[in-house]
């Protein structure tokens, strides 16, 4: 009775990996594709800089963490500082850019330091193809006049 219960479950497994075998033969995975909300990549403790053609650095991005979704062609940064060569700095809680329209949002507090003073507000909205930097609300700011 033992030795039958083997050979059952034996065949069995010689069944079941067969079917499996038909079954990913017959898939075809280049017809796969990405689910909109599914992040294709993410980078944590990051840090990217733009060089000027002179070899200059521009601007410098760091953060604790981004998120991509190609679906949706937009990225996430959480705790992400902003460094021009200008001598300006942006931090805020998080901020989304969005490829399509080619706008970069936050809801949460942010904070600018430029060399002749500092901004703070609630939210922001840049439109990167109008050049056009919306603070949403509580602006505060203050300069130093030379």
């Amino acid at each position: 009775m033992k030795r039958l219960l083997t050979l059952i479950t034996v065949l069995l497994l010689i069944l079941l990996i067969t079917q499996l075998e038909d079954y990913l033969g017959k898939t075809d995975f280049s017809r796969l594709t990405l689910q909109k909300d599914q992040i294709d990549y993410y980078l944590s403790d990051f840090s990217i800089m733009a060089v000027a053609a002179d070899g200059t650095v521009s601007y410098e991005i760091a953060g604790r963490h981004l998120s991509h979704w190609q679906g949706k062609r937009q990225s996430r940064i959480i705790a992400p500082e902003v460094n021009t060569s200008q001598g300006f700095k942006l931090h805020t809680d998080h901020l989304l850019y969005d490829q399509v329209t080619r706008e970069i949002t936050t809801d949460a507090e942010v904070f600018i330091t430029a060399p002749n003073g500092t901004m703070q507000s609630t939210g922001l909205t840049a439109k990167l193809d109008d050049n056009l930097l919306r603070f949403d609300s509580n602006v505060r700011s203050t300069y130093q006049v030379k």
